[in-house]
């Protein structure tokens, strides 16, 4: 069974903003922090997370091998990501949105099941 449409939104802009507070915090240690100690220190320390988890999760729901993950981590949560980035059957996909994102996962997983 998959999730539906704002579920997922959901999710992922859980997962973004949890990023973000890390990619803050970092700076902030290496910023105020001596050199030495920082370079041991790292907020996802700090955070209580679970995202490689509920991204595994996500791609199993969605029987989904790579897009998901790559959206995340090589678009940035989708901040990077432009139009060609991605194609599909030589179309290019919009992935611009969490919302665009599921419902190309949504599309996949339905064509893949047939």
């Amino acid at each position: 069974m998959l999730i539906n449409k704002q579920e997922f939104v959901d999710i992922i802009n859980r997962l973004k903003d949890t990023d973000d507070t890390v990619v803050k915090v970092n700076k902030i240690f290496d910023d105020t922090i001596d050199s030495r100690i920082s370079d041991s220190m790292n907020a996802s320390c700090l955070m209580i997370c679970h995202e490689d988890i509920v991204v595994d999760l996500l791609k199993k729901i969605f029987n989904d091998i790579d897009t998901l993950s790559w959206w995340l981590y090589e678009c940035d949560y989708g901040r990077s990501f432009k139009m060609g980035d991605l194609k599909d059957n030589g179309v290019a996909v919009d992935l611009t949105t969490p919302d665009k994102l599921y419902d190309y996962l949504v599309d996949c997983y339905e064509r893949n099941k047939e």
